[in-house]
């Protein structure tokens, strides 16, 4: 990556103190690429005062951070303001407790399975209400279907074990048992959503008022949140515009020094670095594009990350709709599409080092979990494509694939992101591929990932070109994504075999049991032909020199994971 320019080794902070040391690349009179500790990377100490604006590529349309419908740009906001039990650190491998939040979280007891949470005495939100079992509890009651079918949440993964959930210390402890193992248990309770409030949206301890107050009031359709429990609070929001935040005055944790941080929505990637480059805004983290790189390396005064994470770019069929229900079409589809042709169509133009990939739920970087479970599918080979559905009864008249019944395949929606050219390259590149075996592909921009996905009217697709943020917790994540009607199961995929392979794989706390588990689930995705990975996005963090503690997290966090740390040198 950039490997044209030149190495050599600078301190954290040129002129400030910091922690460790960073390696960067300087690019003569422009930017410079920073290199160095994923998780201490650009640390330092700020000054008092200041404020920060960080992009926004897509706009908000909802504020729950645990809704099914949840958008990247709802949790790098919530990340500021809703706390969390865990984060994920930026080297996509040390899952961190927040100790401003926490005093201890721990498991006690294997046997059943036993948690015990211990809330710092000092935690409270903006209006001065203890954080407290209460909340634990209301997030617990949101997200198991057993206590609420209703409530649309992004993951019930653990919370449908919970046999019970206990209180003592006034509120500050926690205790909750599980009636089976959950591996990933340190996902549970992160964010959490204020009990107090949902009362005031409609939670009246019923099964419809819990459903009320989670899908809609704390979604915040036409408002904002008006509480906290990070470091900042919202001042104000306009939509399509910018999330004002300033720091929350009854914050319990390491002292904020901005002013205000902001997040402006900026949906015209083309617009973010003459926006940096005037000091419009200070942070941006597009998805990186040739010219984009080439722009932001011809910055000066201006620092850049340029790092793999957990962010995929995929193709994800959608199986709710006809034309997509025969495994041998979408596995004929992803042996014609050619993803090293992609790549260097697309993202190999700046990173020379960018492979396909061949795995849909872990990465090169997370060895040895990782293996090739694709076969054919993303080879670009025709004939083989040809061929399976030549054995399954398809035939090819007139350059137009017929299905066994006789019926011309119908023209397949594909969409891709709205200004985003690389999925717009990829999504053509497949609309060709498709036509070598006689299926038609109309290609078309969606601007709200949240419709698209949830199937709304007018935004539904048959295929759709997205990228994938990835957390930590590949059992928890997974099982959302592949089980049968799972909250984040956006292509209706369901395999009986898939959901036990994901069912011991939530219980298996050794992770090598877990990862042979989670690649059976692969190698049975690729025999159902369900989902083609195509590579690493490369995660792009570009900031003013001048910022102190800002660094790349290329998991589902993202950099304002810590926020409450940013701050001007």
């Amino acid at each position: 990556m950039a490997a044209a320019l030149a190495a050599l080794l600078v301190s954290a902070c040129s002129a400030g103190a910091g922690n460790g040391e960073n390696q960067a690349e300087a690019g003569g009179s422009g930017a410079t690429l920073v290199k160095g500790d994923a998780n201490t990377v650009n640390s330092g100490t700020a000054g008092k005062g200041g404020s920060i604006t960080y992009v926004l590529e897509r706009n908000i349309l909802n504020w729950n951070p645990l809704g099914a419908d949840i958008g990247v740009a709802t949790q790098l906001v919530a990340d500021v303001y809703d706390p969390s039990t865990f984060f994920s650190a930026p080297d996509l491998k040390t899952v961190e407790m927040n100790k401003d939040l926490l005093l201890s979280a721990e498991q006690t007891s294997t046997s059943p399975q036993v948690l015990v949470y211990k809330i710092s005495p000092k935690a409270v939100w903006s209006d001065g209400t203890p954080i407290s079992a209460a909340d634990f509890e209301y997030v617990w009651r949101a997200s198991d279907p057993r206590v609420c079918p209703k409530c649309e949440a992004a993951s019930t993964m653990g919370y449908d074990s919970v046999k019970s959930l206990v209180a003592s210390d006034g509120g500050k402890t926690v205790t909750v048992t599980l009636s089976k193992p959950f591996g990933d248990w340190q996902s549970m309770f992160s964010p959490l959503l204020p009990a107090h409030v949902a009362k005031k949206l409609g939670d009246d301890g019923t099964p419809d008022g819990l459903a009320a107050s989670f899908n809609e009031g704390f979604r915040y359709k036409t408002s904002f949140p008006d509480w906290s429990g990070g470091p900042f609070m919202f001042k104000s929001w306009q939509s399509n515009q910018a999330a004002t935040l300033v720091p929350n005055p009854k914050w319990y944790g390491r002292p904020v020094t901005l002013d205000s941080l902001i997040f402006r929505v900026i949906t015209d990637t083309t617009q973010e670095v003459p926006a940096l480059r005037n000091n419009e805004v200070q942070i941006i983290n597009p998805q990186p594009q040739v010219d984009l790189l080439r722009n932001v390396q011809a910055l000066k005064g201006v620092n850049y990350q340029l790092v793999r994470g957990l962010r995929k770019q995929m193709l994800l069929p959608n199986l709710n709709n006809p034309v997509m229900q025969d495994p041998v079409l979408r596995k004929a589809l992803f042996t014609a599409m050619d993803v090293k042709q992609a790549i260097s169509k697309t993202v190999g133009q700046f990173d020379p080092e960018a492979v396909p990939l061949r795995n849909r739920i872990y990465v090169p970087q997370q060895t040895p979990a990782y293996q090739d479970n694709l076969g054919d599918q993303g080879s670009g080979d025709v004939a083989k494509a040809t061929a399976l559905l030549t054995g399954a009864g398809y035939k090819i008249d007139a350059g137009r694939l017929i299905d066994p019944k006789g019926t011309p395949v119908p023209p397949i929606t594909m969409r891709y992101l709205a200004n985003d050219q690389i999925l717009q390259t990829i999504s053509e590149l497949f609309a060709a591929s498709a036509k070598a075996v006689g299926v038609t592909v109309n290609v078309q921009s969606t601007d709200s990932v949240g419709e698209t996905v949830t199937h709304q009217p007018g935004k539904d697709f048959d295929i759709f070109a997205m990228t994938w943020v990835g957390q930590t917790f590949l059992a928890s994540q997974y099982s959302q994504a592949f089980m049968t009607k799972a909250g984040l199961n956006f292509g209706g995929y369901s395999s009986a075999k898939v959901d036990d392979l994901l069912k011991k794989a939530l219980s298996a706390t050794d992770p090598a049991e877990s990862a042979e588990l989670l690649n059976g689930v692969d190698r049975q995705l690729s025999e159902d032909g369900y989902i083609l990975p195509m590579y690493q996005q490369p995660d792009l963090l570009a900031y003013t020199s001048n910022l102190v503690n800002v660094r790349a997290n290329g998991t589902y966090f993202g950099p304002p994971y810590n926020g409450g740390e940013w701050g001007v040198r």
